[in-house]
């Protein structure tokens, strides 16, 4: 009797003791066989049970109003009610083979008593449906069950059994349903749970219960239910998509409970993934190792292969990567274990290469893969991250990847080839890479000892031509004719026309030549375009018609529109505006018909220099003749009004172009680029807002610009910078803000113009620190300097070097003092005095040494929104834009020797292209000369180099076909372009004795149309009292100035007088124009006026009572003069 068949006694014993049915025979039967088996239950019950040796309390019945809600439904088999409770029928007993009570075998049926499934664990639950549904042989085969029933019957008397557990029929089993599922012995018809299974994987919202859908999936299974292969796929999906633990650990369990027949590859991919998302990697590896012996194809391997990789797993990866290419030709389909690779990015691919390299080259190793598979896998996973194009990554995380693999082998041309291409492919968006790219070309060139192929050759040209480097078209040009093919018919093109950008006009004839000879005449006239352009780079009109003719006469080449139009631009750049009036009469007259292009060029020629009339009579005669107003014309058109004083009827004609909706560009990377009609219009008008100081205009415009849907660019953000600065330097800040944050928020680049405009502010406020910061900023982000950012850079290190020299003369004048010895101290002070001085100009004489060796006056030139400088010439723009601030510099202090030194070697640099430069300088150079040899009292050196500025002058300001013999023939545009001459000149006439020929020498200006400006008045005022001609100089400041004086009340406190006084003579300033005396001119005026006081009572009286007369408003001014006691005043009302 085993211990099953003796609990089963047992149990039928407490039941006839508590029921009449069973007679004393049968009690005392049951109790013979029982008695003997009581120490025996006990002891197996333990065993069968897991009975623990500690007692636990059981509350197996709950109060019966918790019942009330339903959970009595639960349909359970009869034979498990009948194992808790007595039933008061004998027809529910359990019979063995001795005993004479039968139970029938339908109490084991899912049929009568019910049983609360939701205080059971799922996988509990599942695991008894499935016992109970099995017959008495297969329930006492598990003899390790134990079975704890939490049953709903509380209410329910022993003795009067509920109907609801009893089954209605024990002797004959219930029908089967039609859907095969098990029905209660009522005859009720149980659902199938593979239905409601499929319903719930139909769900595609992600509102899928997954603990409802793992407990039907158990009653199917515990059913024995097979599942439709479609919904098997769609349970696994399901498990392996849902973010909880629970279901990547039920997918395992789904794979397990799979038969091995049925299990695919989608189930293997679903178990493997599930597993990695638990960091189970070895149970991964078994499942992918089971996968690979049973089915053929993709099973997993790029996931865990993937993981491998990321998790420095390098044996089992690289013994995925081995099984994988042996078998790749059993695999359908085109299956790689790299997809998992390749999605990642490209700096973390970079990474993992390194660290492939780093287990290659470890000789800490004991796995049984072989040093050269490590290596083979390591150097694949460099070659494959090298070969990805248009990814963003960090340069330095690939400068390490190959810095490591040099540690496995040398890298070959490929490899550098693929990274070359890799780099260059983000050259576009970020200049860091362009640098990288062309670093690594040159470690292929140089390091390596090898050539570039063609393929190579060509992206690096393009990319030259595209970023404007000189250096690398001049590289790319070397390895071509390197190359066994020679320069290929497309490298013509760049080459040609990068090199004439840059005004390379050797380099460009001799490709043009070199191409004829190899492809005939055919290229001439393409080629005659490229020769034409580098002469209007270089500003060389005589080469440009050399040229011209020498190609008609060798090759009968006939200039087409193109050519005509670049010959014009050259006319216009030199400032030949007869000679270009006269090509377009002559291109008139041709067979060819000017176009729209045609016309701007013109008009822009005549707008730059602000010739109004000249340029709305092109503009009416374009119209006249139906050519198509385009945007350029119109911008001319603006441009003319705004120069010319007319600014705003230039704001009319933007008003109406807006209303025409003209547009310059019309795809959207043109747009984008801030290639528009609007923005283009509105940015000379806010510009020109913005020189005015007039603020609250600036603001209007661009609230006009906002309201007009026109979008802002660099320039725009420029004009208010520029705006901000101009009108108090106080507001430096808020241009500072738009440079940081408005203009990355736009997603507009900096440039060098608005580090050149913020560089200019700062150091006008004397912020010098910010001035460096800022140009090595500039230099770190790989931008090229400028003209407006090596000014203000070089004056800013001009400035430090002589507040330090100062600085230190005054901690030495301290130390002299304590020593009593004066006359050497004073000595030794002006020794340092001049030393200091002479270091000054040194450090930016330094500066601009490192300039010119660093950058190429050619390619300056050729780059920004203005080649060259206005009208000079590509070789003289250069170094005119800089010598005039090193000539005055050194003119303040006196170093005359190292004047001549400089300006000799301007002339000698710059001779070899301009033959008459001696007679034709720069303005701005002119002016420096004069300040310098007015300071050595060379005046009539001055006098020579003021009669060169005023000829340069009229060429630059004249009108066209003006007569300069009439009055009004210069441009309002350069009206006081002779401002700074003007007041040197002045000097030296005073210091030659020749002050009355002032006066003349202005009304000669102003009939021409210049105008003298409030500087060079305040000047000659200064002059006439200096020279005794006080009442002269009352009634000129009296009838020229104050019309502009603010009077000291509005002036302010005390210590702002002299600063909202001080007017710098810069001809460019807005200021200029603004007539108002200045603060020492006011002085000198309240000096004449003390002596006037202080002379015989009868002519002091006389003499004041004149000034009250001719310049009541002067002398007003003089009177209330606030006493300050500055230097100015001490100097001259002391005297």
């Amino acid at each position: 009797m085993d211990i099953l068949e003796l609990a089963e006694r047992y149990i039928i014993l407490l039941q006839l003791l508590q029921t009449s049915v069973a007679t004393t025979p049968q009690i005392l039967a049951w109790s013979l066989g029982t008695k003997r088996a009581a120490t025996c239950l006990e002891n197996g019950g333990k065993h069968i049970l897991h009975i623990p040796k500690k007692p636990f309390r059981k509350y197996r019945s709950l109060h019966s109003t918790f019942w009330s809600h339903g959970a009595g439904d639960i349909n359970l088999p009869a034979w498990w009610h009948a194992f808790l409770q007595v039933p008061s029928d004998s027809n529910h007993f359990w019979a063995s083979k001795d005993s004479a009570v039968a139970l029938p075998r339908k109490a084991f049926d899912n049929a009568g008593l019910r049983f609360l499934d939701f205080l059971y664990p799922t996988q509990t639950l599942a695991f008894i449906h499935k016992c109970v549904s099995e017959n008495t042989p297969t329930l006492r085969r598990r003899r390790r069950l134990q079975i704890r029933a939490y049953t709903s019957s509380a209410d329910t008397s022993p003795d009067e059994p509920s109907s609801k557990h009893v089954a209605a029929d024990n002797t004959s089993a219930p029908s089967a349903p039609e859907d095969g599922a098990s029905g209660a012995v009522t005859g009720k018809v149980l659902p199938d749970p593979r239905l409601k299974l499929r319903e719930l994987l139909s769900t595609e919202d992600g509102s899928t219960n997954m603990d409802q859908l793992w407990r039907v999936y158990q009653q199917a299974r515990q059913l024995s239910l097979p599942l439709d292969p479609g919904d098997l796929n769609a349970l696994f999906e399901k498990l392996n998509a849902s973010k909880w633990t629970i279901d990547h650990k039920r997918t395992g369990k789904l794979l397990d409970s799979v038969a091995p027949s049925r299990r695919r590859a989608r189930h293997y991919i679903c178990a493997i993934s599930a597993s990695l998302k638990l960091d189970q990697f070895k149970i991964a590896m078994r499942i992918h190792h089971d996968a690979a012996s049973r089915i053929q194809g993709s099973f997993g391997s790029s996931l865990i292969f993937l993981y491998a990789i990321l998790h420095s797993h390098w044996n089992a990866a690289i013994a995925i990567w081995q099984k994988f290419e042996d078998n790749k030709e059993v695999y359908f389909g085109p299956p790689d274990i790299w997809d998992g690779f390749d999605a990642l990015t490209l700096t973390d691919r970079m990474d993992r290469a390194r660290g492939a390299v780093r287990h290659a080259i470890s000789p800490f190793s004991t796995s049984a893969i072989t040093k050269t598979a490590k290596r083979q896998f390591a150097w694949l996973l460099v070659q494959r991250t090298l070969q990805v194009r248009r990814t963003n990554f960090e340069c330095s995380s690939q400068e390490k990847m190959l810095a490591a693999a040099q540690r496995i082998q040398q890298p070959g041309f490929l490899m550098y080839k693929n990274a070359i291409l890799q780099t260059l492919d983000l050259a576009k968006s970020s200049p860091a890479h362009l640098e990288r790219g062309f670093q690594l070309y040159r470690m292929l060139r140089t390091e390596l000892k090898m050539l570039p192929d063609a393929e190579l050759i060509k992206v690096f040209l393009r990319k030259a031509y595209v970023f404007d480097s000189l250096q690398a078209m001049y590289e790319a040009l070397e390895d071509y004719r390197n190359t066994p093919e020679g320069i290929t018919p497309w490298a013509y093109g760049p080459l040609m026309s990068g090199f004439a950008r840059h005004g390379d006009f050797d380099t460009v004839n001799q490709l043009v030549q070199e191409g004829i000879n190899r492809f005939g005449t055919e290229v001439v006239p393409r080629y005659a375009h490229e020769l034409l352009y580098v002469c209007f780079r270089r500003a060389e009109l005589d080469n440009a018609i050399g040229i011209l003719e020498s190609l008609q006469e060798k090759y009968n080449y006939l200039p087409d529109l193109q050519a005509w139009e670049i010959l014009l631009r050259t006319y216009s750049r030199v400032g030949d505006y007869d000679g270009a009036m006269a090509l377009f009469e002559k291109l008139v007259e041709s067979n060819m018909r000017p176009e729209s292009s045609t016309y701007a060029i013109l008009m822009n020629m005549f707008a730059r220099v602000g010739d109004y009339d000249a340029t709305s009579i092109l503009y009416e005669r374009a119209t006249s003749e139906g050519i198509a107003i385009n945007a350029d014309m119109l911008t001319c058109l603006v441009m003319a009004q705004i120069r010319s004083g007319k600014t705003e009827e230039a704001a009319e004609t933007i008003e109406e172009a807006l209303k025409m909706g003209l547009e310059v560009a019309e795809d959207k990377a043109a747009h984008r680029s801030g290639d528009h009609t609007g923005t283009r219009i509105w940015n000379i008008l806010l510009t020109q807002y913005a020189m005015e100081g007039q603020l609250d205009r600036v603001s209007e415009t661009a609230k006009r610009m906002q309201s007009n849907k026109v979008p802002f660019d660099g320039y725009t953000y420029a004009a208010l910078m520029r705006a901000f600065i101009l009108k108090d330097l106080k507001f430096i800040p808020f241009a500072h803000k738009i440079f940081k944050h408005v203009m990355p928020k736009a997603q507009v680049p900096a440039t060098a113009l608005h580090y050149g405009i913020l560089m200019s502010g700062y150091q006008a406020a004397r912020d010098y620190v910010n001035v460096f910061w800022l140009y090595r900023r500039m230099l770190t982000l790989g931008l090229r300097p400028t003209f407006s950012v090596q000014i203000p850079f070089m004056k800013a290190a001009s400035a430090v070097d002589k507040r330090e020299r100062e600085q230190e003369q005054e901690q030495e004048r301290e130390q002299e003092q304590e020593q009593e010895q004066e006359q050497q101290q004073e000595q030794e002070q002006l020794n340092q005095h001049a030393e200091g001085h002479v270091d000054e100009a040194t450090r930016a004489e330094k500066i601009l040494t490192q300039i010119l060796d660093s950058l190429d006056p050619m390619e300056l030139a050729g780059c920004g929104p203005t080649t060259g400088h206005q009208s000079n010439p590509v070789n003289v723009a250069f170094y005119s834009s800089y010598f005039p601030f090193l000539l005055q510099l050194y003119g303040r202090q006196k170093s005359f020797e190292k004047i001549a030194a400089l300006y000799d070697q301007f002339i000698a640099t710059t001779r070899e292209r301009n033959p008459h430069l001696e007679t034709s300088l720069p303005v701005e150079l002119s002016s420096a000369m004069m300040v310098a040899y007015t300071e050595a009292g060379e005046h009539e050196e001055t006098e020579k180099f003021w009669h060169l500025a005023f000829e340069k002058a009229s060429k630059i300001a004249c009108k066209a076909d003006a007569d300069t013999t009439q009055p009004g023939w210069v441009l309002y545009k350069y009206r006081f372009l002779l401002a700074l001459p003007l007041t040197r000149y002045m000097i030296s006439l005073q210091a030659m004795s020749r002050v009355d020929e002032i006066e003349p020498l202005f009304a000669s200006l102003q009939q021409a149309g210049f105008q003298i400006s409030s500087p060079n008045r305040n000047k000659y005022i200064q002059i006439l009292v200096q020279e005794g001609r006080n009442l002269q100089a009352f009634e000129l400041c009296e009838r020229e100035l104050m019309d502009g004086w603010p009077g000291w009340a509005a002036l302010g406190a005390l210590r702002k007088i002299k600063r909202r006084l001080l007017l710098h003579w810069n001809p460019k300033s807005w200021e200029i124009g603004r007539r108002f005396p200045t603060y020492a001119t006011l002085v000198y005026l309240a000096g004449a006026y003390r002596d006037a006081q202080g002379m015989a009572y009868g002519r002091g009286t006389k003499l004041m009572k004149e000034y009250d007369r001719v310049a009541p408003r002067v002398v007003d001014a003089v009177v209330k003069m606030p006493n300050l006691m500055d230097p100015i005043q001490k100097r001259i009302l002391t005297r």
